[in-house]
């Protein structure tokens, strides 16, 4: 059977791989979903050839952590704290979503992170509500074509519909982070042997906890990580650190326990001490970090700490509802935060900045190795998927490029994202998503928007922002 051929020809070349060298002009050849050569010049006379001159072609990037049912709420608001978004997004607007707008929610936004390049994503999904929300957003993200893990969450979201009688809300807050629940185990294997069963397919099976951190003690934690570990899942998400007050130190209580393994996947660990980061190298995990919305809500970046002790650090968007879902603006972000933090150990000596290449290494390569899939994606590496993006030099702003690193790091944007593949299939042609009829997604989003408004407006806030204060010991004030 002869193999489907897509040939890139005369692009900027970074592998990304810490072996190949870069080629300023060059040429990389699919075969079916792998790269099968990659060559200063490449004579092929059956493949599709797409020109590729005047682009740089680079790795597609790696989102170790989004909240994918999000999308619906692009600035809902934007100069929250991160009470607010305990209190109105975990608290309040999760609870008006109905099936179907949780997957158009996890097929847009993943749509959306296609767009900009984003080509594997980590979905946090605490949004399994029913067990018609949890098809619906496993489903989403599997039509969308992208490939990652659906990390099904185990966190109760409040039992309460809007519009209900608020005589049983504090029964019902309290019953919030109660222990896991037969339900949630049954459905999430549910979900897992429906949808994620083949191991090795594009879209894998994880599991997002419950929030710990609130927890007073460490048994059910521990309960709840060693069945998680019966489902096999490709990786276990888990908030952490968060906030300086967190009730249970649960990097120390999992390292006590001897349960961190590579198969954790720490999430933001802004107030983690370096004695705590330790341990999760040594464990042989990961931490993502989600460098804009941890400044936005008054929290360190722990990547250059984490990376300086050796660890797998990679990036994460979080929630579009501050950000666009974008790696361009994580990246620049931890670019500029990492040159500060340098600049500061020492204002008196002049030090070299960071390049560019470091960052891109963290959204590609190492957030790659973070999540498992090193040997996936995450590179131009002949024998890996072929998971790529090219992006223009050509645009107003960016002629003439000098520095194809700085092209994508400092200058990119998703409107220069010109072509993504993923799984050797194309998804993006020209600046335009392949197959897709927007119009009607945003008509749908639209709608989708006005039925989660009119149901957030019959939703008690006060003792809901209580009950999330009162979880990680957050003092209430303007």
């Amino acid at each position: 059977m002869n193999k489907h051929r897509t040939l890139f020809t005369g692009a900027t070349i970074l592998p990304m791989d810490g072996k190949s060298e870069d080629l300023a002009v060059g040429d990389l050849l699919v075969e079916d979903d792998l790269i099968a050569a990659i060559a200063p010049n490449l004579d092929i006379d059956d493949a599709q050839v797409i020109d590729a001159s005047g682009t740089v072609l680079c790795p597609g990037f790696v989102d170790t952590h989004r909240h994918t049912w999000q999308t619906p709420l692009h600035g809902v608001r934007t100069d929250w704290n991160l009470l607010d978004y305990l209190t109105y997004i975990r608290g309040m607007y999760c609870i008006c979503y109905e099936p179907e707008d949780a997957a158009l929610a996890n097929r847009v936004g993943a749509l959306e992170a296609l767009d900009s390049g984003i080509t594997t994503l980590v979905d946090h999904s605490h949004l399994q509500l029913s067990e018609a929300h949890s098809d619906g957003l496993a489903e989403g993200i599997i039509d969308s074509g992208i490939r990652g893990i659906f990390c099904y969450g185990t966190y109760r979201n409040l039992a309460y519909k809007p519009g209900q009688d608020a005589s049983d809300l504090p029964r019902l807050l309290g019953e919030v982070n109660g222990p896991l629940n037969e339900w949630h185990k049954k459905n999430a294997t549910r979900i897992r042997d429906t949808y994620f069963a083949d191991e090795s397919a594009r879209v894998r099976f994880g599991i997002a906890s419950r929030e710990f951190e609130t927890l007073p003690e460490s048994e059910s934690m521990l309960e709840e990580l060693r069945w998680s570990r019966t489902l096999r899942p490709a990786r276990i998400s888990i908030h952490v650190g968060m906030s300086s007050r967190e009730p249970l130190n649960v990097v120390r209580e999992l390292h006590e326990a001897g349960e961190i393994r590579p198969d954790l996947l720490f999430v933001h660990g802004n107030h983690l001490t370096d004695d705590e980061l330790r341990m999760i190298i040594d464990g042989g995990a990961s931490v993502s970090s989600a460098i804009e919305i941890e400044m936005t809500y008054g929290a360190y970046p722990v990547v250059n700490r984490f990376t300086r002790l050796g660890g797998q650090s990679s990036i994460g968007i979080d929630a579009t509802i501050d950000f666009g879902g974008d790696m361009f603006g994580q990246m620049r972000a931890l670019l500029n935060e990492w040159r500060l933090e340098r600049s500061l150990q020492n204002p008196l000596k002049m030090t070299r900045k960071v390049h560019q290449k470091k960052v891109l290494e963290i959204a590609t390569v190492r957030a790659a190795e973070a999540i498992g899939f090193g040997d996936l994606t995450g590179s131009l590496t002949v024998g890996k998927k072929a998971d790529l993006l090219l992006l223009r030099t050509d645009a107003l702003g960016l002629t003439p490029m000098w520095d194809p690193y700085a092209a994508v790091v400092n200058y990119g944007n998703p409107s220069l994202v010109d072509t993504v593949m993923v799984d050797g299939r194309i998804v993006k042609r020209n600046g335009k998503l392949v197959g897709i009829d927007w119009p009607a997604l945003r008509d749908a989003l639209e709608r989708s928007r006005a039925d989660i408004r009119r149901r957030f407006s019959l939703i008690p806030e006060q003792p809901i922002r209580e009950r999330w204060a009162q979880g990680f010991r957050i003092e209430i004030s303007d």
